[in-house]
């Protein structure tokens, strides 16, 4: 996993992303969202998130982007920092941060951008259709 935050490839600057792995520590299972139609990526499975605005911290990217797509809040201070992965896809490129938190209580999820979501262990994500960008991180959550 890349350490740069200047990553490019044909000149185009890589887009910074934030994820979130939301783990329910009853079944030790992950939160994966489907990107609903009409979405770059329609159909693929992933990590909820999305990209940082100017000035903003991580941690606050993520705040922001669960509310938007799955209408919750969460609290900042308990987010771990997993890894980052860095990925190429032939229209852009983009540096992924994935964090993570783990509940005991599960709020309400109401999804926005996606059509579906799945609780999964680490183990069955490779069967999913799990994002590029996001597939990286599995040995990670094991």
């Amino acid at each position: 996993m890349s350490s740069s935050t200047n990553l490019k490839k044909n000149d185009i600057p890589a887009i910074q992303v934030v994820a979130l792995a939301l783990r329910r520590e009853l079944d030790g299972r992950y939160l994966v969202t489907r990107r609903g139609p009409g979405q770059s990526g329609a159909g693929e499975w992933e990590f909820p998130g999305g990209k940082l605005e100017p000035c903003e911290s991580q941690k606050q990217a993520l705040k922001r982007e669960i509310e938007e797509e799955l209408g919750f809040s969460l609290e900042e201070q308990k987010l771990l920092f997993v890894a980052e992965n860095s990925h190429h896809y032939p229209n852009k490129s983009i540096q992924l941060f994935l964090w993570s938190l783990s509940l005991n209580v599960i709020p309400e999820i109401i999804l926005t951008e996606h059509d579906q979501l799945q609780w999964c262990h680490a183990s069955e994500m490779h069967t999913l259709g799990l994002s590029q960008a996001d597939r990286p991180f599995i040995d990670q959550l094991k």
